[in-house]
C-alpha cells in the first residue's frame, strides 16, 4: 500500500538531486567573483529572544548611507515593524481600504481556506503627492520609508502634505507602520504619485522643438568660448540666435517680461558673434555668461517642470 508513495518520494530526491549537480557545474562554469568586503549579517526574521536588544541600531553596524529598495511583505512588516522603520521598502500587494485620495492600506491576500492572521497584516500607506486615484482590491507596488505612524513625525517627513485621514482611522493605526509613499505604481504599470505633463498644444508642440534646440546650443556656447574655439562657439551662436528670435515670437502676443528677455538674449548672441569675429574673446566670455542667464531666468518663471522630465508653459 505504501510503494507508490515511496517511489515518488525516490523520484523527487533524486530530481532534487539532479538540480543541485546541474547548479554546481554551473557555478562551476563561471568566472571567480572579485575578492568583496563582507556585507554586514542581515538581521533575523525572527523575534530577537528575551534580554536582547531590540529596534533599529541596537548593537547593530552603522547602515550604509544609500538605502537600497527592500522588497518585503506586509505580514513580515506587521511582525516584526521595528526591522524596517526607517528603511527604504517595496510592496507588492492588493488594496484593502482606501480612507482619502492620499491614503489607504494594502495586504496581502490569503490564499484558499487559510485561518485569518491573529494579527493585523494590513499596512497603511500615505502618497503625499498623489495625482491619481487608486482602485480598491487593485494590486499595486509601493515604494518609500516605512515608519511607525505619527502625525507629528509624518509633518516633519513630508512637510507640505496635509494628513486627511479620518479620526477615527488615524487613531486605529497610531503606532503601527505607516510607508510613505513616493511611488505608486498600479496595474496598469502607471506611477500615480508621479505629476505628468497635459498634452501639447500645436504651438507648444512648435516651441518644444525650438526649447530641445536652445538647451544644448546654450550648454555648448560657453565652454566653446572659454577655450576660444570659433568654429563651435559660432556655430552654437547661430543656433541661438534663431532660437531666441523664435522664442521672442511666441512670446510677444502673450507676455511682455519673457518677450524682452528673449529678445535682450538674442542681443547678447549677437555680441558673442560679433566680438569672435573681432578675436576678443574676452567680450565673447563676458557675454556668453549672460545667454545662460537669460535661459534660467525665464525657465524659473514661465517654465514648469513635471515628473517625468518634460517642461510645459507655466499656466
Amino acid at each position: 500500500m505504501h510503494r507508490p508513495f515511496k517511489t515518488a518520494h525516490g523520484a523527487s530526491l533524486v530530481a532534487v538531486a539532479m538540480l543541485t549537480i546541474l547548479f554546481v557545474s554551473l557555478r562551476a562554469q563561471q568566472p571567480p567573483a572579485p575578492a568583496q568586503q563582507p556585507a554586514p549579517a542581515q538581521q533575523p526574521a525572527t523575534p530577537p529572544a528575551a534580554g536582547q536588544p531590540t529596534g533599529r541600531g541596537a548593537g547593530a553596524p552603522a547602515a550604509p548611507a544609500a538605502k537600497p529598495l527592500v522588497p518585503v511583505a506586509t505580514n513580515t512588516i506587521a511582525a516584526h515593524p521595528d526591522q524596517y522603520y526607517g528603511q527604504a521598502v517595496t510592496i507588492t500587494a492588493s488594496i484593502a481600504q482606501i480612507f482619502s485620495k492620499s491614503s489607504f492600506t494594502v495586504d496581502q491576500q490569503r490564499v484558499g481556506d487559510a485561518p485569518a492572521p491573529k494579527m493585523p497584516t494590513d499596512v497603511l500607506v500615505l502618497v503625499p503627492n498623489i495625482q491619481r486615484p487608486v482602485d480598491l482590491k487593485s494590486y499595486v507596488t509601493v515604494m518609500g520609508e516605512l515608519m511607525k505612524f505619527d502625525p507629528a513625525e509624518v509633518a516633519k517627513k513630508a512637510k507640505d502634505y496635509k494628513i486627511d485621514l479620518p479620526p477615527e482611522t488615524a487613531a486605529k493605526y497610531a503606532g503601527r507602520p505607516v510607508l510613505i509613499a513616493t511611488s505608486v505604481i498600479n496595474d496598469k504599470f502607471d506611477d500615480v504619485a508621479k505629476r505628468l505633463p497635459p498634452p501639447m498644444t500645436a504651438e507648444e508642440e512648435a516651441f518644444q522643438k525650438v526649447m530641445r534646440a536652445v538647451g544644448p546650443a546654450a550648454a555648448a556656447l560657453r565652454p566653446a568660448v572659454d577655450s576660444s574655439n570659433a568654429e563651435v562657439a559660432s556655430k552654437n551662436a547661430a543656433i541661438l540666435q534663431k532660437g531666441f528670435t523664435d522664442t521672442e515670437a511666441f512670446w510677444k502676443p502673450k507676455k511682455a517680461e519673457p518677450t524682452l528677455w528673449a529678445q535682450n538674449a538674442r542681443k547678447e548672441v549677437e555680441a558673442v558673434q560679433a566680438a569672435i569675429t573681432a578675436g576678443k574673446w574676452d567680450d565673447a566670455k563676458a557675454h556668453a555668461a549672460t545667454v545662460a542667464q537669460a535661459c534660467g531666468q525665464c525657465h524659473g518663471v514661465y517654465r514648469e517642470r513635471f515628473d517625468d522630465g518634460s517642461f510645459r508653459i507655466k499656466k
